[in-house]
């Protein structure tokens, strides 16, 4: 057996389409287009990087963009004004906190003053909580939530592969709360049966080699081996590490693709669609917000 790749651009490419179109009804319905105002601290180069491909997808889509660039060592208390500044603004329709922020700023509670309307990351606690609410996909259709872009990623890519969720045994390695956790309560409001694993789980290896559907998001190499998934199993590798040069998963990819029906290549598997699901988020919050206003 030989995975068949799951790549993130097929779904990306079809989903940003559909947002174009979108953005544009939006920009003829109340005359701005959508708005993403990004706040960036310190220049952080592996956040520059991430920060460009966010820049060209949202022109892309027809989103506007404003990057408040602030220096590493501005106090928290003038990046609590902006923020508020920008929450206020009524052409900004989403914002966005570049991570990591350099210490001694504090993420979570610069994160809390982000209005819930406004969090296209799905990463507030009012969010978080608006989230795990939901028993099912439905539920979360219908909520005000705005879910976490690499979580949400994720599940659609599962979904992709038309393999049976319901009543599968997923296991997601990693409890992150915007990657790990959220992917865990996706998979359980699709009906899978849920098991969530970190590095310190206990016999490790035997629980994934019962997982049908596995994803890894712990941004380690070599806790999870390949040789351990279970044959036919549906596997995303959400780990973004480098070794030797190289952008590499948390999962060895050879023994991995020898055993899984599916397997998503790093890079090129979830990050592109990650992206995507930051427009989605933020063309959705504007079309929310349009309709509150216009009615």
């Amino acid at each position: 057996m030989t995975a068949q790749a799951l790549k993130g651009k097929t779904l990306s490419d079809g989903l940003r389409a559909e947002l174009h179109e979108r953005a544009q009804s939006l920009t003829e319905e109340r005359g701005t287009p959508p708005q993403l105002a990004i706040i960036a601290i310190g220049g952080d180069p592996g956040s520059q990087v991430y920060l460009r491909k966010k820049l060209e997808a949202c022109r892309e889509v027809g989103v506007e963009t404003t990057v408040e660039s602030l220096p590493a060592g501005i106090p928290e208390a003038k990046v609590f004004r902006l923020m508020a500044k920008l929450g206020q603004d009524p052409d900004v329709d989403g914002i966005i906190l570049d991570q990591p922020v350099p210490e001694p700023l504090d993420a979570a509670r610069l994160l809390e003053a982000i209005p819930p309307e406004k969090d296209v990351e799905g990463v507030t606690p009012h969010n978080t909580g608006r989230l795990y609410l939901q028993k099912s996909w439905e539920g979360i259709r219908r909520s005000e939530a705005l879910v976490p872009c690499t979580a949400n990623a994720i599940a659609h890519l599962v979904l992709e592969t038309k393999a049976e969720v319901a009543g599968r045994h997923a296991v997601v390695v990693g409890r992150s709360t915007i990657v790990g956790r959220p992917t865990a309560h996706l998979l359980s409001c699709l009906d899978a049966t849920v098991t969530l694993c970190h590095s310190r789980s206990r016999h490790l290896d035997r629980v994934i080699a019962s997982a049908d559907i596995l994803v890894c998001a712990l941004g380690k190499t070599g806790v999870v081996q390949g040789s351990w998934i279970k044959p036919g199993a549906v596997v995303v590798d959400a780990g973004v590490n480098t070794a030797d040069g190289a952008v590499v998963g948390d999962i060895d990819a050879g023994p991995a693709s020898a055993r899984a029906s599916w397997l998503t290549p790093v890079p090129g598997g979830v990050g592109p669609l990650t992206v995507t699901f930051l427009l989605f988020n933020t063309v959705l919050a504007a079309e929310r917000r349009t309709k509150k206003t216009l009615g």
